[in-house]
């Protein structure tokens, strides 16, 4: 009955995990129409709300954050066991491989070599350096894009093959939310534990993914344990029980425990109190001739690199595929989103990437103030617009310039070319979509050391963006 039992319990483990795992495949590739909810679960994902919270002191996430550190104090890493998309990816390229060519696993002891990524990754995160973190925090490595290619990254792609191989070694090795959580876990209250009845057969271990289980010594390290349940299905007889575990009464373990607590809790008082000026202070200074155009929300390049974890949901939500992951530009600009305007341009009325941030580097503003946020300026080299160089009418930047800072008029080649207005200009990169020139078009934008608003915005109606767009299908 007790394995019947643990076998149904670990059906329904896999179910539940497979379900997240599968809502966020399908959000990611279709986040036009399940960007809702895709944001809204995003933002609970432990790393990234890790990110919003120490990164960009955003308030709702402190009591989430809470919730989930008593959570994982009172029962253990739940989070990684049935909310961690990437976990679940895992344990399935895992199952893959035991389908294929049966291989155990086998425990492998703790060793403080295996904290020193994470930790340094979370310590890099505080100083203002989010790419490493961004790197290896689970959502992220599930969402990121490629920067070869429209599809999964090289990250995701190396994650998985260590869990065909490896099984969990990631969570418990690389994974910097996976570490914090594991400092709360060693103090949880209800573990798994091996009763009397055990017969040291080892078939826990072999089955454990996480290789945490000694059956030597018949212990259990409930930091690196994710809650798989794997090896309650696979012990023979039940002796391996999922229980509360009484209240330590030796003083000392009192005290190391007390003071583990009250450390990690002024690590986390500290880094969400500390200002991002001092944090952007600890890396070295941007150089001030790096114009790129940001996102709407980005507020400066310093801001998206203290924040941004490269999860690139605002890329995949982006409905015009204008915002595209950097593929180079050093560690500020590598893989954070930009806008290409070659690639689209960001629309008039669009708020969505800002609206599914879910680590705030995009503060969330709305469509009104989206209409007079000045994400760069307008660009133009007369001399090579085709209608002064070629003799060609055209009027394709004007057409589908949003706030009339792209007007035709009369000019000094007898013609009516572009003629600009850059205080009204926004940064949308409409105008440079729309130049039928390439490889270089003669009009382009470039970005802003910090984006602000217009002083006096004159709104332009061009509703019918798209539509124009076809037009002009060169």
């Amino acid at each position: 009955m007790e394995k019947k039992k643990a076998f149904r319990l670990k059906l329904a483990r896999r179910l539940v995990a497979g379900l997240t795992l599968a809502f966020f495949v399908a959000a990611l590739s279709r986040p036009a129409e399940l960007g809702g909810p895709l944001s809204f679960l995003a933002k609970l994902q432990f790393g990234q709300l890790t990110a919003a919270l120490f990164s960009a002191g955003a308030l709702y996430a402190v009591p989430l954050f809470a919730a989930y550190v008593l959570l994982t104090a009172l029962f253990g890493r739940l989070f990684c066991s049935f909310m961690c998309p990437l976990g679940a990816a895992l344990d399935l390229a895992g199952a893959l491989r035991m389908k294929a060519r049966p291989r155990r696993y086998a425990f492998r002891p703790r060793s403080v070599w295996r904290a020193a990524v994470p930790l340094a990754t979370l310590a890099l995160f505080w100083a203002g350096a989010t790419l490493p973190f961004g790197t290896l925090e689970p959502y992220s490595v599930l969402a990121s894009r490629s920067l070869l290619w429209e599809g999964p990254s090289l990250v995701l792609l190396a994650v998985l093959v260590s869990g065909y191989f490896k099984g969990r070694g990631f969570c418990n090795s690389l994974c910097p939310a996976g570490f914090l959580l594991s400092l709360f876990a060693r103090i949880s209250r209800r573990r798994f534990v091996l009763t009397g009845k055990c017969l040291g057969c080892g078939r826990c271990s072999r089955a454990c993914p996480a290789s945490c289980i000694d059956p030597e010594n018949r212990k259990v390290d409930y930091g690196r344990c994710v809650m798989c349940l794997e090896c309650l299905a696979a012990c023979p007889n039940g002796s391996l029980r999922y229980a509360a575990v009484p209240a330590v009464s030796e003083a000392g373990l009192v005290r190391r425990g007390f003071l583990r607590k009250a450390g990690l809790g002024a690590l986390a008082c500290a880094a969400f109190v500390t200002p991002e000026t001092l944090r952007g202070g600890l890396l070295p200074k941007f150089s001030p001739e790096i114009r790129p155009v940001l996102p709407p929300g980005a507020l400066s390049l310093a801001h998206l690199n203290a924040h941004c974890t490269l999860c690139h949901t605002c890329v995949r939500a982006c409905p015009n595929r204008a915002i595209v992951p950097c593929p180079g530009g050093g560690p500020q600009l590598l893989a954070k989103p930009l806008l290409d305007a070659y690639a689209g341009f960001c629309q008039y009325d669009c708020v969505e990437c800002t609206r599914v941030c879910p680590a705030g580097a995009l503060v969330d503003i709305t469509v009104e103030q989206k209409h007079v946020m000045r994400l760069g300026t307008v660009n133009l080299d007369r001399l090579q617009c085709i209608v002064v160089k070629n003799g060609t009418s055209c009027g394709a930047c004007a057409e589908l310039c949003p706030t009339g800072a792209v007007d035709m008029m009369p000019g000094p080649s007898g013609r009516v070319e572009p003629t600009l207005e850059p205080q009204l200009c926004i940064g949308c990169g409409a105008c440079q979509n729309a130049c039928p020139v390439r490889p270089v078009a003669p009009i382009w934008v470039t970005g802003f050391a910090y984006q602000d608003f217009m002083a006096n915005p004159q709104r332009v109606s061009h509703e019918k963006d798209e539509e124009l767009a076809e037009e002009f299908p060169f």
